[in-house]
């Protein structure tokens, strides 16, 4: 046993690589890596070395939900910022506490969670880019400084931000290429972009206002999904200017439509962009403006009967979805009745697809999805942010994967990818 000891430590010597990263190098998940770093400072700097270089590629991983920490023994009373925020792993049905992040997403109001990052926009309009994993921050720059900006505008950055940037991503997982990497966001109608190197908010001339998704591709493209059901398509690899390479117009889906029709106001429905490893898809998410304990939608009229003497609680709650592909020949929305192996996530988040043999703990030809109705998740103190669940599209229900029993959630869950860097 010491023979082969000294074999292997001679072995790792004579190739100049540190025992620890040989280690590093067979762990077998995300997970594994930041249970390594840790373990004491010299391993973590280990850890931060190999996961900076060029030999980690880090493998599909299944997105982390963060959402608040209720201990047990904590108190109404207590101060909320003190109660923290977890990770919620799909795969082990565990939650983390120990991953803190609770300050920085407390002061700077998540509007966007993409590749590993978390965009944070606060009230005074300062945006930054904050990894929950590693703790890097980057400080990408003022919307107050560079864009227009009213008294309405303010009141609504300090009260309700999401209603301002309903959807923010980033250009890529890295932070190693500044010079095209960076921020794209939706802020009001429009399409706005902002470098890491540079600081500045640039307006894209975007054809079909207003937005409702936007996605960043591996090749620095983004696409932007308008209310319309249309898409366009920015080349972000230029060194200049961002270009639009495509202005796709497929009509609307006839079936979705008559739906929103039908349902008046008893519903009201949200889109999503979604790029798969074949296709674009557009997905359609239908919510119950209030939804009885039978799961049912009523009216608000019907929250308050004669005998009442307070109107009944029965928040909105996601009830269906549609999904569809985009025939790119014919421009059209092509319906779709099964994802097959794939499994995607919707919500604030950065809308991603991933094979259900990389999302272990995962149904498969399923939806997961958090809250992300800005319009009405702060306007009770009863609920709000705990719209979350996964659809599945062969049995066509709505089934729970976190278990609470909590109707208000503050911070509102986001999905994180897990990202070293």
């Amino acid at each position: 046993m010491a023979n082969k000891r000294k074999r292997d430590d001679a072995s790792s010597s004579e190739l100049g690589i540190d025992p620890l990263e040989c280690i590093l190098r067979k762990l077998p998940s995300f997970l594994d890596v930041l249970r390594f770093k840790r373990v004491c400072r010299s391993w973590y700097s280990v850890a931060e070395n190999y996961v900076s270089g060029p030999c980690f590629s880090p493998s599909s991983q299944t997105p982390w939900l963060l959402l608040p920490s209720y201990e047990e023994d904590w108190k109404e009373d207590d101060d909320k910022e003190e109660r923290g925020l977890c990770f919620f792993n799909l795969e082990e049905k565990k939650e983390y506490r120990d991953v803190s992040v609770c300050r920085e997403v407390y002061e700077g109001r998540c509007v966007g969670s993409s590749h590993g990052w978390l965009i944070l926009l606060d009230k005074k309009g300062n945006l930054s880019v904050f990894n929950p994993f590693s703790g890097a921050r980057i400080q990408v720059g003022s919307l107050i400084q560079d864009l227009e900006f009213t008294y309405v505008d303010a009141y609504t950055l300090g009260e309700h931000p999401r209603m301002l940037v309903s959807k923010a991503v980033v250009m890529s997982d890295s932070k190693k290429n500044k010079h095209k990497d960076g921020v794209v966001m939706i802020y009001g109608r429009k399409l706005v972009f902002c470098p890491y190197n540079d600081g500045r908010f640039i307006e894209l001339d975007g054809a079909h206002p207003p937005y409702q998704d936007i996605i960043c591709s591996s090749a620095h493209m983004v696409f932007a999904l308008s209310e319309a059901g249309s898409v366009e398509v920015w080349d972000f690899s230029g060194e200049y200017f961002p270009t639009k390479i495509m202005d796709m117009t497929p009509s609307f889906p006839l079936k979705t439509a008559e739906l929103v029709r039908s349902f008046g106001d008893l519903y009201s429905s949200h889109f999503y962009l979604v790029e798969t490893c074949r296709e674009l898809l557009f997905i359609v998410r239908f919510i119950g403006e209030f939804v009885d304990g039978d799961g049912k939608p009523v009216r608000e009229g019907d929250l308050l009967s004669d005998e009442d003497t307070q109107p009944k609680i029965c928040p909105y709650k996601t009830l269906l979805f549609h999904v569809y592909r985009l025939d790119p020949h014919e421009e059209k929305w092509v319906e779709m009745e099964s994802l097959g192996d794939q499994v995607v996530f919707v919500g604030g988040n950065h809308s991603i697809s991933l094979r259900v043999e990389d999302c272990p703990g995962c149904m498969k030809d399923s939806i997961y999805f958090t809250d992300s109705y800005w319009e009405r998740v702060d306007e009770d103190y009863s609920y709000g942010g705990h719209d979350m669940g996964y659809y599945s599209l062969r049995d066509q229900i709505v089934k729970p994967f976190y278990d609470t029993q909590l109707w208000k959630m503050k911070p509102i869950p986001f999905w994180v990818m897990p990202n070293p860097w």
